[in-house]
């Protein structure tokens, strides 16, 4: 009885020992062929894809770097005065009537001339306003940076544009509805940068609503 055991069990191992070597060479196989399978098919991938995975006929997308000239970030632009806590749109959008345009040019104001311009509230703190544009100037080279163009535009008030679009667009040189008006489709495609267009953007739009906001004044 004793040996008969020993038998299958020896049976059990070796058919063990066989499947293991069998589905190591099997993986081999695969690994090999893999790393010899031409580079090029990288490329063709995406004609792989479903057609559901491709946009609408009806959907033509702008793609960023399509145009054959590139904007380039202009100096001379107005700073997201908004980005120092306790400046809100309404007290940038003053600020920037009030010829204050740049962190530089805000840290160079006393506290009560801000709190007069912005008509704050009695719990502002324009001093730490003024800290803050000093540090933000010095953390993003904008010190000694000044503004010389037309009063700003709030662009945020164009459906699709948040304030990260509206900043690439300063950067480009577009601070008015205007400017913006004065653009075409292919150069806003430029402007915003291809890892953000997620969804579709209707730069059409952009342009028609910064027309009538525009022509209201």
């Amino acid at each position: 009885m004793g040996g008969m055991l020993w038998y299958v069990g020896a049976g059990f191992l070796l058919g063990w020992i066989l499947s293991t070597l069998i589905e190591w060479l099997w993986f081999r196989g695969r690994r090999v062929q893999s790393n010899s399978a031409p580079q090029g098919r990288a490329a063709s991938a995406p004609a792989d894809r479903p057609s559901g995975a491709q946009p609408g006929a009806e959907y033509q997308p702008y793609v960023a770097g399509a145009s054959t000239s590139q904007p380039t970030a202009s100096s001379n632009r107005p700073d997201p005065l908004s980005d120092i806590r306790g400046i809100g749109d309404v007290y940038e959008q003053r600020l920037y009537e009030a010829g204050i345009f740049t962190w530089h040019e805000l840290g160079q104001v006393d506290s009560d001339t801000l709190r007069a311009i912005t008509k704050a509230l009695p719990t502002s703190n324009p001093e730490s306003w003024i800290e803050q544009a000093r540090q933000l100037a010095a953390e993003n080279g904008r010190v000694g940076a000044t503004y010389t163009g037309p009063v700003p535009s709030d662009l945020t008030q164009i459906a699709g544009i948040d304030q990260v679009f509206e900043q690439e667009l300063v950067r480009a040189g577009i601070v008015t509805f205007a400017q913006l008006a004065q653009t075409t489709a292919p150069e806003l495609a430029a402007i915003i940068p291809a890892h953000r267009m997620d969804d579709a953007i209707d730069f059409a739009r952009w342009i028609a609503d910064a027309r009538e906001l525009q022509a209201e004044g």
